[in-house]
């Protein structure tokens, strides 16, 4: 019988890979102040963090507040509203976001520092191989997005603008619309070089939002990949657990249980700091898709292709959102579930009735396998996006009907 390798395993790159992993996150959500490893624990270190929270917090309210205020009192028909409804919705999820992660930032920064000590501890290069590549799953999903995501935003607000209907003021000039048409009340914006900076300034306000979307949409792919890459190292270990010789199996089997409750600790984090987020995803990009779909058709009853097309990407990046949440959500159960199938499929008659029982407990407690929930209301899995579509096309037949 082969035994334990009298020399562990020690992963030297283990830094290294935690910040492959968490690289993109990282670097969108760095600069709007929500990292949760970011902050330091000194009195500056604080007030840094607090004023630049604040002055970001600030920016996006400086450029969702005045928009809302426009089209509720200054919107000149419906249609015009019901096309622009789907960027306020998008930017109030960023701003949900953005507090969630403050919020939650304990939770959060504990993931990410769990999940840089089971890279250190990984036990084998077998081990560490099925993180690696969930890490890679977790990030050609967080580049799709991004590419979708900005792909359509950039478009929106530097194109759409240009291609649109010139504003006439009272002295019979014209100037091209802002991306966001909005009510300062305060202050009037039509005028050199005031309208200039406010327009440049809402393209980078809108671009600090929707890197927050992205940042919290990366950080939440990273984690869920990487809890489920927790479950699958044991079910190989399983797997696996008779190489260790029959002497050393009773202890074999502690350290593969111990490994087990490390994932179910670490998938009950994600969802207890992230649940509103996943809420706020699952709700919001509902909304969010019904209004698109309604854009793409009033683009194309009016052939206007580019501004379609515009509408278009962003429809399908907001699809592809809620699909990849929804399926990692899936796989997360799936994941968990299959602990359970691997300690049914060894030769477990063949060991210690002592043993046999601390098996059946493994099996127990894959029961109840790990989910992601949207604020505990419902779970995270395929059948709530074909749910998402569904009510997505219901809202979207009932705003057609309100505009015809």
């Amino acid at each position: 019988m082969p035994t334990e390798d009298p020399q562990p395993f020690k992963n030297h790159n283990y830094k290294a890979d935690t910040e492959y992993v968490v690289k993109v996150a990282k670097t969108l959500l760095t600069p709007v102040g929500i990292w949760p490893l970011y902050r330091g624990n000194s009195t500056s270190d604080k007030i840094k963090n607090y004023i630049q929270t604040t002055f970001i917090f600030t920016l996006m309210c400086f450029l969702l507040i005045p928009h809302v205020i426009y089209t509720f009192f200054d919107a000149e028909d419906l249609t015009k509203y019901m096309k622009v409804i789907a960027a306020q919705v998008f930017s109030l999820l960023a701003i949900i976001k953005f507090w969630t992660m403050i919020i939650n930032r304990e939770g959060i920064r504990y993931c990410l520092q769990q999940m840089e000590m089971q890279y250190k501890n990984v036990e084998c290069e077998e081990d560490r191989l099925v993180m690696t590549k969930s890490a890679k799953i977790g990030r050609l999903f967080t580049v799709t997005y991004l590419g979708l995501s900005y792909g359509g935003a950039l478009p929106y607000h530097i194109i759409m603008p240009l291609l649109a209907d010139r504003i006439v003021k009272e002295d019979n000039t014209t100037q091209i619309p802002l991306p966001y048409l909005s009510n300062y009340i305060f202050f009037v914006v039509e005028d050199s070089p005031l309208y200039e900076i406010t327009f440049v300034t809402q393209i980078l306000i809108s671009s600090i939002i929707l890197s927050t979307n992205c940042g919290v949409y990366s950080l939440i792919a990273t984690c869920v990949m990487h809890s489920c890459c927790l479950f699958e190292v044991v079910r190989r270990q399983l797997d696996t657990v008779f190489n260790v010789g029959t002497d050393n199996i009773q202890k074999r089997l502690g350290q593969i249980i111990e490994n087990h409750m490390q994932a179910i600790k670490f998938a009950e984090m994600i969802e207890k700091s992230l649940n509103i987020v996943f809420l706020c995803e699952m709700v919001g990009c509902t909304i969010i898709i019904c209004f698109l779909e309604f854009g793409v058709l009033k683009e194309w009853e009016d052939g206007q292709v580019l501004p379609m097309g515009t509408y278009f990407v962003l429809m399908t990046s907001i699809f592809v959102n809620v699909y990849i949440i929804s399926a990692i959500g899936d796989r997360l159960k799936e994941e968990s579930d299959k602990v359970g199938e691997s300690s049914y499929f060894i030769s477990w008659y063949n060991l210690p009735t002592k043993i046999v029982k601390n098996l059946i407990l493994v099996m127990l407690r894959t029961s109840r396998p790990s989910t992601l929930t949207a604020a505990k209301i419902f779970d995270l899995s395929l059948q709530g996006f074909c749910e998402v579509c569904k009510t997505s096309a219901a809202y979207f037949n009932f705003i057609r009907a309100m505009t015809t």
